[in-house]
């Protein structure tokens, strides 16, 4: 039966018991068993919808139902233990993502498989790297624990790609000044003068209409599209506070 790995995480009630519980309901089901789980971790919100610290971990699954039918038994549990959806980011009693569903690429209206932030997530890949170090990410085409490694390399390099540059020098003064420790800097600028001595940590490409600077250009690894957060500094920042050490 095909290999899945989720994520498991919640803030709000008794969440180890609830974390168990689930787990116990998705080992029930005929077509689920559960196979290794990581440790829970305590890690600090991302954004400022909620204050109360996370739990997180990540479970491994063998299944025999598609990916379609798999998000909806997780998103009935989810119903089930008390989840609700009218606040992104808010306090909730159980969240579960799916991770890595074997090595299938899908990207549907209601499905995309990796989970498309599984990658750059400390939360996520802190308790996956413990159960599924060696397991190759299918669009990065690298291990979880590389994935992991590559966000512990400091200074960590955040790299700006897509935007006018008087735009990108804008946001970076931002940026610096919520994060002295991390190194901002400009595709563009980088590309100019032949400055890029080593992959950056991440690349997130902005993409305004007059750009020269295509996503597909960029390296495969550290991209990360958030074309559709052009103006909204304030996601762009939780990209970067849930890539950084949360703990």
């Amino acid at each position: 039966m095909p290999d899945c790995y989720i994520a498991l995480g919640g803030n709000q009630g008794p969440v180890r018991e609830t974390f168990s519980r689930a787990l116990e309901r998705l080992d029930q089901h005929p077509e689920i068993s559960v196979i290794k789980t990581s440790d829970w971790i305590e890690t600090a919100p991302v954004g400022d919808q909620t204050s109360d610290p996370f739990l997180n971990g990540a479970a491994q699954l063998s299944v025999s139902l598609s990916p379609e039918s798999l998000l909806k038994e997780l998103q009935l549990l989810e119903t089930d233990m008390g989840r609700t959806r009218e606040v992104r980011w808010g306090a909730r009693p159980l969240d579960l993502d799916m991770l890595l569903y074997d090595q299938l690429v899908i990207h549907t209206e209601n499905l995309v498989v990796p989970h498309p932030a599984c990658w750059y997530r400390r939360f996520v890949l802190d308790p996956l790297a413990e159960i599924a170090a060696d397991v190759i990410h299918p669009e990065k085409q690298i291990t979880i624990q590389e994935l992991r490694q590559r966000l512990l390399v400091k200074p960590f390099q955040f790299v700006l790609a897509g935007l006018p540059p008087e735009e990108t020098a804008l946001l970076i003064r931002k940026l610096q000044q919520l994060y002295p420790e991390v190194q901002f800097s400009s595709w563009e600028t980088q590309e100019l003068t032949g400055s890029i001595s080593q992959e950056p940590t991440l690349i997130v490409w902005l993409g305004a209409p007059t750009s020269a600077t295509r996503f597909e250009d960029l390296p495969l690894i550290p991209r990360l599209d958030l074309s559709e957060y052009q103006k909204n500094t304030e996601r762009i920042v939780h990209v970067l506070q849930s890539a950084l050490d949360f703990r």
